[in-house]
């Protein structure tokens, strides 16, 4: 007994030595496409290219890291195009050229966009599945990130690599690629470092046949082909998806486009709500301008009702243009006003005016009164006046009430924000930091545990602190040059953009790139220096920056004189999924996190949340809270992230932590009481 239990003792250790190395030979395998999908995770945006399955729609559709969408969708034929934005929940549709412009086009030129509408598509499902497809980086990072996990738990199954079988593409537009087999579809990424996602894609049935064959014809038993069972291909709605991910230094573009299209949302219509005028309407002028009234009766569809109905209630608003003797003589549109739904029916009157109509009816009133006047003088007879007067209406449901569009223009920037906030700030080599002792120390020869000098401004506090970190960043390439007097004569010193100076003057912080002539920088002891040129400077320089406890402020030189700079340029939200999940809503301060939380008395509640990095102070606490409530682009992104959250809870990701949808709720609901 003993010898048979020695013996299976040996063939179990065997067995778990073999198991081990192909699991490790796996691992190795398999790191490309980790060093892929943690990029990804940590990507403010992403691209997608895709084409519906059956070649119907071709989709180019950007996803931001807290999941607002944009894009545009074609059929092929250029006038048929559409531009597309989802955010807040709420989808947008317009066409790329509008097909009924309110101007006329010059020949040969295109039409400008629609409007942006929503309910163009009710009772089609293929922008829902494309928008559905597109999820943001950190989501897909995630999927990825567990269908290479998967794959290393089942060794059997080999690395999943497919590059080897030689008929796998070996480039992805152009770029030499490595592709793995995963629960989620083929994964390609990037040959050479630093590794980057290129591409999922769905497995070819075609091809699988194919293999199946060749294992027949080779007498080996057929194997079953992967199947895309996680991740956006599950659905079998695309083929496969390019994938461009949107870093730091291309992210402007992607946010300054969300903002623009969110700022047009004031004029989104409902296309599923329809207006019929009744009659011609009045219109009425005088020498203080014209008034156009019009009543109007409309229908609201089924899925407009059950989608797009709040309080019962549907917003409309009325466009007028005037003319005046077959003259153009102005236009004006109506104040929103909601109207009662009833059934689906709904009705009511508009009114505008424009004042700037008057001088040309006035004009044209003394010139008809005094024609009028020489034809009654003329028959002795009395003659009736008529003014060539014409309004033309136009009646639109608005897709969303003036508050709702802020909130959404709002949210857009908060992300935009958000996403500055992360971009990293630095120094290049070379620049001298002011150390606790009064000595200088070039920025990159800084070590955790030396003490600088901090200052607080605000109380005007000088004091010492320790380095908590330190940063050094190779891709920076965007850098202003500072200028100010000193008592040793002009000194310069050079940061990137958005690197924050402590401004005298305004007593607040202000980006390097945002200076200007004039501005005075905060020195040690109270004093100041007055800036005397700023410069632009373009050209990639490896950068230093510290992170200092508490104070989150340091002392950089210009020539011998030191300038506060700050090492955290502001407050933000951290993308919500898993970490949202377990410790609820929170945003970062510096190197700290504040949890935030709606309180009993209807308002916003924070703590601090202890962290190995360390937990953030009382005044920290207090200043997030200051911040919610004065700044609205703080208040969007964050509500931007609680509502990902607990869309991502709601349908069920985060197992055990789903109890915090609730509390994601009611957060939501009281920031917004906040405006």
């Amino acid at each position: 007994m003993l010898v048979l239990a020695l013996i299976g003792g040996l063939l179990s250790l065997t067995s778990s030595s073999s198991d081990s190395k192909e699991t490790q030979a796996a691992h190795r395998d398999l790191e490309p496409f980790r060093e892929a999908v943690d990029d990804l995770a940590t990507a403010q945006g992403l691209r997608y290219e895709d084409t519906s399955s059956f070649g119907i729609t071709e989709n180019e559709i950007s996803v931001t890291a807290s999941g607002s969408q944009f894009g545009s969708t074609s059929s092929g034929r250029d006038d048929h195009g559409r531009d597309v934005l989802r955010i807040g929940g709420k989808t947008f549709i317009r066409w790329q050229h509008d097909p009924a412009p309110k101007e006329d086009v010059k020949a040969g030129a295109k039409a400008p966009p629609s409007e942006w509408t929503v309910g163009l598509d009710d009772g089609s499902e293929l922008m829902d599945e494309a928008l559905a497809r597109t999820v943001a980086p950190p989501k897909l990072a995630a999927v990825l990130d567990t269908a290479l996990t998967d794959l290393e738990k089942s060794p059997q199954s080999g690395s999943g690599l497919s590059n080897s079988s030689g008929k796998r593409p070996p480039t992805v537009n152009g770029t030499p690629a490595l592709g793995v087999d995963t629960s989620a579809g083929r994964l390609l990424v990037t040959k050479a470092k630093p590794h980057r996602v290129l591409r999922l894609e769905a497995y070819d049935l075609r091809e699988d046949l194919s293999g199946i064959r060749e294992q027949i014809e080779n007498g080996e038993v057929p194997q079953a082909r992967p199947k895309v069972t996680t991740g956006p291909l599950a659905s079998g709605d695309g083929e496969g998806m390019d994938l461009f991910p949107i870093h730091p230094d291309t992210a402007d573009t992607m946010f300054d486009t969300l903002v623009k299209y969110a700022d047009q949302l004031k004029d989104a219509t409902d296309h599923g709500i329809t207006f019929t005028m009744d009659g011609a309407g009045d219109m009425n002028c005088s020498s203080s301008g014209c008034t156009a009234t019009q009543s109007f009766t409309g229908s609201v569809s089924s899925i407009a009702r059950k989608e797009r109905v709040t309080k019962g209630e549907v917003t409309a608003v009325m466009s007028a243009t005037f003319s005046i003797d077959g003259k153009p003589a102005g236009e004006c549109t109506s104040p929103q006003r909601t109207f009662p739904v009833r059934g689906n029916n709904v009705s009511g009157t508009l009114k505008c005016s424009d004042p700037a109509a008057g001088p040309l009816y006035a004009s044209v009133a003394a010139r008809v009164q005094a024609q009028a006047q020489a034809d009654a003088d003329r028959c002795g007879c009395k003659v009736r006046l008529t003014y060539p007067l014409r309004a033309s209406t136009l009646i639109d449901a608005r897709a969303l009430a003036k508050v709702e569009a802020r909130k959404l223009a709002d949210r857009a920037r908060g992300e935009r924000d958000a996403a500055t906030c992360a971009k990293p700030h630095s120094f290049p080599s070379g620049t001298h930091v002011l150390l606790a002792d009064g000595t200088t120390r070039a920025i990159e020869d800084i070590r955790i545990g030396d003490r600088v000098a901090a200052g607080d401004p605000r109380t005007g506090l000088t004091a010492t602190r320790p380095v908590t970190n330190t940063f050094t960043t190779e891709g920076d390439k965007d850098f202003t040059r500072l200028t100010v007097t000193t008592d040793h004569g002009p000194a310069t010193i050079t940061a990137t953009d958005n690197h924050p100076f402590w401004l005298e003057g305004d007593q607040r912080w202000k980006d390097a790139g945002d200076l200007r002539v004039g501005d005075r920088l905060r020195t040690p002891n109270d004093a100041s220096v007055a800036v005397t040129e700023v410069r632009d400077q373009q050209g990639p320089q490896r950068t230093h920056d510290l992170t200092v406890h508490g104070l989150h402020t340091y002392y950089v030189l210009a020539g011998q004189t030191p300038v506060l700079v700050h090492n955290s340029n502001c407050i933000y939200a951290s993308v919500a999924y898993q970490d949202w999940a377990t410790k609820g809503a929170h945003v970062h301060i510096g190197k700290s996190e504040v949890r935030i939380f709606p309180n009993d008395k209807g308002g916003i509640g924070a703590e601090a949340i202890r962290l190995k990095s360390g937990t953030a102070s009382s005044k920290e606490v207090q200043k997030v809270l200051n911040e919610i409530h004065s700044n609205p682009a703080l208040r969007a992104d964050i509500i931007a992230k609680a509502t990902s959250a607990r869309d991502s809870m709601n349908a069920g990701e985060f197992g055990m932590q789903s109890n915090r949808a609730a509390e994601m709720n009611f957060l939501i609901k009281n920031l917004e009481k906040l405006g």
